[in-house]
């Protein structure tokens, strides 16, 4: 058998039981949704936006006499944006963690540790700029916000003391306490749950179909052995011959 009798028979297959496949499509997108609505913890978000900018970028920058001399607005910048990803790393140290969790327990009165910090927050710099923003997401508005907040005083004093202080930061979007929790994202986890039914409905349907062995009519014949069916005994009709012998009866 090539390729083609091959896919045409899986279509046919899948063709011949797509009610089942509709059955499951929908058994998976309500799975999908009890799964979600029941299993799914509530979170919320809180954002703070930073710029960084370099004091006096002469010491890194060596192209010239010229450039050593006199730094201008652009080569300064430039020194920032090259020394972003330094800093964000110098971010995901647990040191810098453990300084935000002792801010926050600090001001709140809490006991969180640089773990949890460090698993709520994700860092991300936009592209071609200086700028970098945080992202904190956690079960509870006040503390994704309260995060954010110890961030505001944590990160301009990171930068500070490190790299000689070359690079500073200042909060260009402050933070704001998440008044709603995130969407929990119905329809994506439903069409999941359905294209889930439809693989398993589907894959049982093809395996079913190519298992079985049963010789179904003369084409099933040929097919398999190759052979040429001279004949074939064709399907009586029980019910006509059933109603005679009644009107026989009756006669």
């Amino acid at each position: 058998m090539n390729i083609d009798a091959n896919v045409q028979k899986v279509l046919s297959a899948l063709l011949k039981r797509w009610k089942l496949l509709l059955i499951f499509a929908i058994i998976g997108a309500i799975l999908a949704a009890v799964f979600t609505a029941r299993f799914t913890t509530l979170t919320y978000t809180s954002s703070i936006e930073f710029l960084a900018y370099a004091i006096d970028s002469n010491q890194e920058l060596q192209d010239s006499t010229a450039a050593a001399q006199q730094a201008s607005e652009t080569s300064k910048m430039n020194y920032a944006m090259k020394m972003l990803d330094t800093y964000i790393e110098v971010f995901q140290t647990n040191q810098f963690n453990q300084s935000v969790a002792d801010e926050l327990n600090r001001v709140y009165g809490t006991n969180y540790s640089s773990g949890t910090i460090k698993n709520s927050i994700l860092i991300e710099k936009v592209e071609n700029t200086a700028m970098f923003y945080f992202t904190i997401t956690t079960s509870d508005a006040d503390l994704s916000y309260h995060i954010a907040q110890s961030l505001e005083v944590c990160v301009p004093q990171t930068m500070e003391e490190t790299n000689s202080g070359l690079v500073k930061a200042s909060v260009e979007d402050p933070p704001i306490r998440a008044t709603a929790a995130e969407s929990m994202n119905y329809p994506q986890k439903c069409l999941i749950g359905a294209l889930a039914g439809i693989f398993l409905s589907g894959l049982y349907a093809v395996l079913r179909d190519f298992l079985d062995v049963r010789i179904k009519g003369r084409d099933d014949l040929a097919e398999r052995y190759n052979i040429p069916v001279l004949g074939s005994v064709p399907e009586f009709e029980l019910t006509n011959t059933k109603q005679k012998k009644g009107a026989k009866k009756n006669g």
